[in-house]
């Protein structure tokens, strides 16, 4: 897969490439203070071509290219996806800003599209490779994300044996706490994105939402923002 030469989006340049022989000054003083989250995105801000920005359903890769590059999310969401040879699709996971993804062997196993307008990093999977085989830390942290990853596609798979409430208050508490906020829930991605997530129809993907209403579990604040009223409630329907 060659960046240059995405036709869907075009190349926003983050600054000349800098050499890679001694680790940045400022990554190190970031590594020394335990600063992860910090770190990694310094780190990983370092060794980045550029970024690119997609429209909503562009493609960022497709499944079976090469595995070259290692992406982060800067701004929107992306989608994994599958398409079966009948049509249906799946979609495996959904990466929000600062995820990182494209943890692939020879090959990417799933296609990755922008599930919003999306800005995406791409970063050379040799080069990561030869920086984190000299920086322990940053290989532990990228082993973690791997590992998160390979988490939620776990998940994934013994989420779609349960209910239609169960699965959509799984996705919602999981969405919530990944982005940080409590109470609120933004979808962002679509209502289609959504139900393929959860191997539901989006019209069981909606009744579900509205009888969760009715329960006083959620409340919709606006079209693509729902707010938990009864956490407790919610969670029960994961058991």
């Amino acid at each position: 897969m060659d960046v240059q030469q995405d036709q869907h989006s075009a190349q926003t340049p983050i600054g000349q490439h800098k050499r890679l022989h001694d680790f940045p000054a400022n990554l190190l003083s970031a590594l020394k203070a335990g600063d992860d989250r910090h770190f990694v995105r310094q780190a990983l801000g370092e060794l980045q071509r550029g970024t690119i920005r997609f429209q909503r359903d562009n493609v960022i890769v497709a499944e079976g290219d090469a595995a070259d590059y290692i992406f982060i999310v800067d701004s929107g969401v992306v989608r994994n996806c599958k398409v079966f040879e009948d049509g249906t699709r799946s979609v495996v996971a959904f990466h929000l800003p600062g995820d990182v993804f494209g943890w692939s062997d020879q090959t990417y196993g799933l296609s990755a599209e922008a599930a919003t307008d999306a800005t995406v990093a791409f970063i050379k999977r040799k080069t990561l490779a030869s920086v984190a085989a000299r920086e322990s830390h940053l290989a532990s942290i990228l082993f973690d994300s791997a590992t998160n990853e390979l988490r939620r596609a776990q998940r994934h798979g013994l989420l779609l044996g349960r209910s239609a409430k169960s699965r959509v208050a799984m996705f919602l508490t999981d969405l919530s706490k990944r982005s940080g906020k409590s109470r609120i829930v933004e979808l962002p991605m679509s209502h289609r994105d959504i139900a393929d997530h959860l191997g539901l129809t989006i019209e069981t993907l909606s009744r579900t939402i509205t009888e969760l209403e009715r329960s006083g579990l959620i409340a919709r604040a606006s079209p693509r923002t729902l707010m938990v009223r009864n956490n407790c409630s919610l969670l029960r329907l994961m058991e």
